[in-house]
């Protein structure tokens, strides 16, 4: 009898490493001119994973690694767990679409879902009293949707050479 391992370990090192990585990319301390640029790259991984592990990735995970990011960067505890699940949530209903989508329809999908998490981010800072952010907040999600072919790019060979590992 031969001895199988289970797939869904397997997928586990690579998304620890990809979150790993978006945490500390998002932590940088940028100039203000340029922050309005930096692109959400931990929306764009969770969006990567939740579209290509959905037996593995969901909503409850999103959560949590909302709230990691949240102590992790001082926010409001909650409010990205709650931005990030909205995002899976949008996700998995859009997966078998992204598939067969062209292209430039993926790169408006991906804007939009960025968007999506910049608003919902807005709208709880708006309720604890911040004041609304300018046009400029938006630019994030265009650079996010600009970088998403070599993000894919890059998670595509790591999670193959996973899935082959086993």
């Amino acid at each position: 009898m031969r001895y199988n391992k289970n797939n869904n370990s397997v997928i586990y090192l690579p998304v620890f490493l990809s979150f790993l990585f978006a945490f500390c990319f998002m932590i940088i301390p940028i100039n203000t001119a340029l922050k309005w640029l930096r692109p959400d790259l931990v929306t764009m991984i969770l969006i990567y994973w939740v579209a290509n592990a959905p037996n593995q990735i969901g909503v409850i995970f999103a959560f949590t690694i909302g709230i990691l990011f949240d102590l992790l960067t001082g926010m409001l505890v909650g409010s990205m767990g709650l931005t990030l699940a909205i995002v899976a949530f949008f996700t998995m209903n859009l997966r078998l679409r992204l598939r067969i989508y062209r292209f430039w329809q993926k790169l408006i999908i991906i804007m939009l879902l960025v968007a999506c998490s910049q608003l919902s981010r807005l709208w709880i800072q708006m309720l604890i009293g911040h004041p609304p952010a300018s046009f400029m907040y938006w630019l994030s999600s265009v650079s996010s949707a600009l970088l998403w072919p070599v993000l894919c790019m890059i998670l595509d060979s790591t999670y193959r050479s996973s899935r082959l590992t086993t």
